[in-house]
């Protein structure tokens, strides 16, 4: 039975249970509708329940034995979230945070540390089961969704390599088998906004199913370059979908899909926080943050913190897109074969002032050295190919999956610090430019065996090749000498292996109540960052892959309208990949490398309670709490300022055991209640909030509040009403309400001496007027 097909089963029974009426609000329906999955559903489902393909079948979420989230389309709506930003206020243990470009994800205290690129994202992202590997091109993807589905802890046996944190999958609308689609048009301030959604979906002929939808987003910046005078922050935006679906006869199915999305903004640069030396005797900077031109003039930062000051506006242009084709086949009422073929291909043209101020160039704080860079570019170039074939077994007590993978992924980067990185003419720049060639391959295989109807066993394990050759063109210049390429440059590979088991069982001692454990292992690929510098007498720039070990017990019930889950958990991880600081003799006086550096730990616990209270009223309440600590890390704080007197070079690293793993926020909290009135002409209003607390989080592992966001609750809330045809709707929406500054990510810059940071979105309004048919 595909999962089409049991979806509209589902559906049917849904909708003469009028307490589901809050689910089926959406657009689209809640149920899964991922023709590329076939599985067995479950006979009975709650009225509230949502199916998701967490473990590649199609599963209610109270059957499914690991720590889950789905957000359906219809939360996704409500506040008009249409990035991996917007997902934090809406699922407990997922972070995000962003600097330099780069996506930054972390569930239950792992995530990406490094800003240089070449290392791979610790949550792996996936778009409809196809993996997307490069972290700069997690950002787009987010429109007409089915549903968004989180999955917390190490997934080393389905997911595979960079799973070491968790996974989310974005699951987007399928073709209908009738003519379906809608059109939303969205209007906002105070930064004003412009957003149509559409999509239209149905047979073309026997046996053709199709769906196209697009997305274009055009707003005003939430602030402004006060040296220019224009916006920033700001968002040009083009996405379209299109997928295809052949089904030549009953078993055999083909989905194809081409996916564009495009940004031409000036978006994504780092705001300035403060300096990293405030008082400083140095001339050049005083304590209230100016610097003195040539000329004795004063150049200074924004006089806001959502603008900038610098010479130079921000340039966000990123182009990607993908071309995926997925065939099914039903080989029985017991097997079906799968093949997953996707290629993607994603640029990016970045730059930012790097030092945040109105001063073209300026004397290094701290050091006397003078004309030090200023200003940043980040080109980025990368394709993937990627391939993968499953073969599903779903028998009276045996459900499993035994596949195999393939990915060969190639990323080119220019990094270039100076004062005239547009068009290279000075001689004063940083040059890390390089590329990354991966090849990978993998073979895993999943159980699930009913030993009783009401006790299951869980076996997996995957195995993993990979390689990958790092070429590297870097070199750094001095007033002195000019520009210079470094004599020696990396141009080398290395491969690994590994085995990620896991296992666990399932026990339900009755209808509604599922209790289950889990042990896993899981690792991130070993790596290099593309524009490491090759110094006398090193090696290899190659650092070994991270892994963890994670344990995970639950309790899940599912009865009528009530669902609530609980899960605890304990992980280790050990070979850690981040950046070590130590000291050298020269400015900037201190230098990085990407190395093994790190052993951290994590326990904590989640909890999700989902009541349909009456037919109107439906609460949704979910929490986590979370210790996550490193064990092992000596590395030398930047902003230490002994590393810049006398002796400096000779400063000893820190012992940083005991402090807490960046976007690491102990207690995290959501409640998100909704209420429908019926109206006499059968038309009705909903009402909806969205609460989101989160305790105080660091940015980084040496837990400077200079780099951290203190605890903060953000409120959302919609008003929406739908007309008595069910096609008609007209939404008002607020995000942030309390119009909370947040920091989203936070970063000490070497060759300015500042903290800069990126900050999520102002309190931001609309309405949307949607028609559907």
């Amino acid at each position: 039975m595909t999962i089409a097909r049991a979806s509209a089963r589902l559906m049917a029974r849904a909708s003469v249970i009028s307490c589901s009426t809050v689910l089926a609000f959406a657009a689209q329906p809640v149920l899964a509708q991922d023709e590329a999955q076939t599985a067995q559903v479950p006979e009975t489902v709650s009225s509230t329940e949502i199916i998701v393909t967490a473990q590649k079948r199609a599963q209610a979420l109270s059957d499914v034995s690991l720590s889950v989230a789905a957000v359906n389309t219809e939360q996704l709506a409500a506040n008009n979230t249409v990035s991996l930003e917007g997902l934090q206020t809406l699922v407990p243990s997922i972070s995000f945070g962003n600097d330099f470009n780069f996506a930054k994800l972390f569930i239950r205290g792992i995530g990406l540390s490094s800003s240089l690129p070449g290392v791979d994202p610790s949550v792996a992202l996936h778009v409809d089961s196809v993996v997307v590997s490069l972290p700069q091109a997690q950002l787009g993807s987010m429109f007409d969704l089915e549903r968004v589905e989180v999955l917390r802890g190490p997934q080393g046996t389905l997911y595979g390599r960079n799973a070491t944190g968790g996974a989310v999958n974005l699951i987007t609308a399928k073709p209908t088998d009738y003519l379906s689609g809608y059109v939303r048009q969205t209007i906002g301030g105070d930064a004003f906004l412009l957003q149509t959604d559409a999509a239209i979906s149905g047979p073309i002929t026997d046996g053709i199913l199709a769906r196209l939808a697009v997305q274009r987003i055009d707003r005003e910046g939430y602030g402004y370059n006060e040296y220019t005078g224009n916006d920033i922050d700001n968002a040009n935006q083009w996405s379209v979908r299109g997928h295809l679906m052949l089904q030549p006869t009953e078993k055999l199915s083909l989905l194809l899909t081409g996916e564009l999305h495009t940004e031409d903004d000036h978006a994504l640069a780092i705001k300035f926080r403060e300096l990293s030396f405030p008082g400083t005797t140095v001339p050049s900077l005083t304590a209230l943050g100016q610097r003195t031109n040539a000329d004795g003039s004063q150049a200074s930062f924004a006089s806001k913190v959502r603008n900038l000051n610098t010479n130079f506006d921000p340039i966000n242009d990123r182009k990607q897109y993908a071309f995926t084709g997925i065939l099914n086949y039903d080989a029985s009422d017991a097997i079906s074969v799968k093949s997953l073929t996707s290629y993607r291909n994603f640029r990016a043209y970045f730059f930012h002032d790097f030092d945040m101020s109105s001063y073209l160039g300026f004397p290094l704080a701290e050091t006397g050295a003078v004309q030090t860079s200023a200003n940043h570019w980040q080109p980025v170039w990368q394709n993937q190919f990627s391939e993968e074939i499953q073969a599903s077994i779903e028998t009276g007590r045996l459900h499993a999956i035994v596949a195999a993978f393939y990915l060969k992924e190639n990323i080119r980067v220019e990094n270039h610090i100076g004062f005239d990185v547009l068009t290279n003419t000075d001689p004063f720049r940083v040059q890390f430019d390089g590329k990354l060639g991966v090849e990978t391959w993998a073979v895993f295989a999943n159980a699930t065996y009913d030993l009783t109807d009401e006790f299951s066993v869980k076996v997996g394990g995957r195995y993993s090749w990979e390689k990958r050759h790092l070429a590297n063109n870097t070199g750094i210049g001095t007033a002195a000498t000019g520009f210079n390429l470094d004599a020696l440059q990396w141009d080398t590979s290395k491969s690994w292996t590994d085995f990620s088991p896991s296992a666990g069982f399932e026990y339900r001692p009755g209808d509604d109540v599922m209790v289950y454990f889990n042990w896993s292992r899981g690792f991130k690929s070993g790596t290099a960052e593309i524009g490491s510098r090759r110094v006398p007498g090193a090696e290899t720039p190659f650092v070994n892959p991270e892994k963890v070990e994670a344990f995970e017990g639950g309790i899940k019930y599912s009865a009528g309208t009530l669902q609530s889950n609980l899960a605890v958990f304990y992980q280790k991880l050990k070979n850690g990949q981040f950046q070590r600081s130590f000291p050298i003799p020269n400015p900037p006086f201190f230098a990085s490398t990407l190395d093994n550096a790190a052993a951290s730990r994590a326990y904590g616990a989640e909890v999700e309670f989902r009541w349909q209270a009456t037919p109107e009223l439906m609460l949704d309440l979910s929490g986590a709490y979370l210790n996550s600590k490193f064990t092992d890390f000596f590395s030398t704080d930047p902003l230490d300022p002994n590393l810049f007197g006398p002796g400096g070079s000779q400063v000893a690293p820190s012992d940083l055991s005991g402090n807490y793993t960046r976007m690491s926020p102990k207690w995290v909290f959501n409640f998100n209640p909704t209420y429908r009135i019926p109206l006499d002409s059968g038309a009705n209003v909903q009402l909806g909030t969205n609460i989101a607390y989160r305790a105080k989080q660091y940015h980084t592992e040496f837990n400077d509040d200079r780099l951290a966001q203190d605890g903060y609750t953000m409120v959302d809330a919609n008003v929406r009403y739908r007309h008595s045809d069910g096609k008609l709707s007209v939404n008002a929406w607020v995000k942030n309400v309390f119009d909370k500054l947040v920091w989203g990510g936070s970063y000490a810059v070497a060759t300015s001496r500042t903290i800069g940071g990126t900050l999520m979105p102002p309190r931001t309004y609309g309405v949307t007027v949607g028609y559907e048919f």
